[in-house]
């Protein structure tokens, strides 16, 4: 059933999204997750279906303008996402379409706001957290101190975009992983370019 996500515009593989609805599944009940990066709703959707049969919520947060890797001339541009009349990239509108389509408009709350924005008015003790926003490395380590401690003990965080060298992909998702590593994360289950780490304390 979840595999119908599969059909919407975005980066994350199929197998991500699955392991990604099976963990909120097994850690959130009645509670809530956070989502940074939403594009058009993809992962949104694979989440918010888990917290959907749990009666847990999904906050998804994006300014909804593109990454930089996303603009006007940029290797991801994508002319179906951009409004001529804004003159930008506006991906709400096809986020706003997808998680309606699936009927999950009650359960995934967008927040169209950066991650420092968010950080500030979101409640802690989220069960899962998913980083996969702005891949620079001055962004990602922004997401990673601004929303650790939003994890409750035992939660989890899971990081997209994981290479193990720099000619698969940028670095900046890997150097967050490694950090939380030696933190007070364990990794638990690692598929494709998605990690899984739970908090420990």
């Amino acid at each position: 059933m979840i595999e119908k996500f599969n059909s919407i515009k975005g980066f994350l593989d199929l197998n991500e999204g699955i392991a990604l609805y099976k963990e909120v599944k097994r850690v959130s009940k009645n509670n809530f997750c956070v989502e940074i990066g939403s594009y058009c709703g993809k992962s949104a959707c694979f989440i918010g279906q888990a917290c959907k049969e749990n009666g847990s919520l999904l906050i998804t947060i994006d300014h909804h303008e593109g990454s930089e890797e996303q603009q006007l001339g940029e290797l991801y541009f994508d002319p179906e996402v951009y409004d001529e009349k804004l003159g930008r990239v506006n991906t709400l509108p096809l986020l706003k379409k997808n998680i309606a389509k699936f009927n999950l408009d009650n359960v995934v709350k967008p927040l169209v706001m950066d991650s420092i924005s968010a950080s500030k008015i979101v409640d802690n003790n989220a069960d899962l957290i998913f980083i996969d926003g702005s891949h620079t490395f001055e962004s990602t380590e922004s997401d990673y101190e601004l929303w650790k401690n939003k994890i409750k003990k035992g939660g989890i965080l899971a990081i997209h975009d994981i290479y193990d060298s720099e000619e698969e992909g940028g670095q900046a998702p890997n150097k967050i992983f490694k950090q939380s590593l030696r933190e007070n994360f364990a990794l638990i289950k690692r598929v494709k370019s998605l990690v899984l780490l739970q908090k420990s304390h």
